[in-house]
């Protein structure tokens, strides 16, 4: 899987060995738990959806809380689908970025 959803926390800057600054990005990258696999049997394209942004459970509507119980994980702002030709993932699954 070549894809992960992740935060922007904001900016910094390194100083490298030579003396130069870099500048970096700080993000916040997963955990990501699959709530969905698409089968291009049942849905006609391969797919995979991820959830990011753990939130309450009073901020979500009750179809969408129906959805992550389905998938057996807490409650989360953002479902995002990726394309996953590979099908290696299963709901339930973590992706991380390690």
């Amino acid at each position: 899987m070549a894809a992960i959803l992740a935060k922007k926390l904001g900016m910094t800057q390194l100083f490298m060995d030579d003396g130069r600054v870099e500048r970096v990005t700080v993000l916040e990258a997963g955990p990501c738990p699959v709530t969905a696999v698409r089968s291009s049997d049942d849905d006609g394209y391969d797919a995979v959806q991820l959830a990011f942004g753990e939130t309450k459970e009073k901020h979500l509507s009750k179809p969408e809380l129906g959805h992550l119980k389905a998938a057996k994980v807490g409650a989360y702002k953002h479902l995002v689908e990726f394309r996953d030709e590979r099908g290696e993932l299963n709901v339930g699954d973590t992706v991380t970025a390690d």
